[in-house]
């Protein structure tokens, strides 16, 4: 699958439900968990609202770490997705506490 099948399927739940599994990261899934239910929204929704975020706001490291990542990977989509949904998760998700993601130029 390729990463902008991955991003136009954020809008389905069973498939962010799939690409997250896909991903064998069970600590970035329980982050997302514990991070979607803080927020009282759905992980698929809240994993989307993350990509998205990536994708407005993340700056040219952001974008330049991206691409590197996908570039040296054997599926450059999901290790994209992976990246974005790390960058733009909180750092301290699973507190309940709301931190400006890492990518974010105005982070301190």
């Amino acid at each position: 699958m390729t990463l902008g099948h991955m991003i136009a399927q954020l809008g389905d739940a069973a498939c962010v439900e799939e690409a997250l599994a896909g991903l064998d990261d069970i600590v970035l899934l329980t982050r997302l968990r514990a991070a979607a239910e803080a927020a009282q929204e759905p992980l698929a929704g809240f994993a989307s609202g993350l990509v998205g975020q990536f994708l407005q706001h993340a700056d040219a490291a952001a974008w330049l770490s991206l691409v590197t990542i996908a570039a040296r990977a054997p599926d450059p989509a999901s290790a994209s997705l992976h990246r974005m949904l790390s960058a733009a998760l909180p750092v301290e998700a699973s507190s309940g506490h709301h931190h400006t993601p890492a990518h974010d130029p105005g982070a301190p």
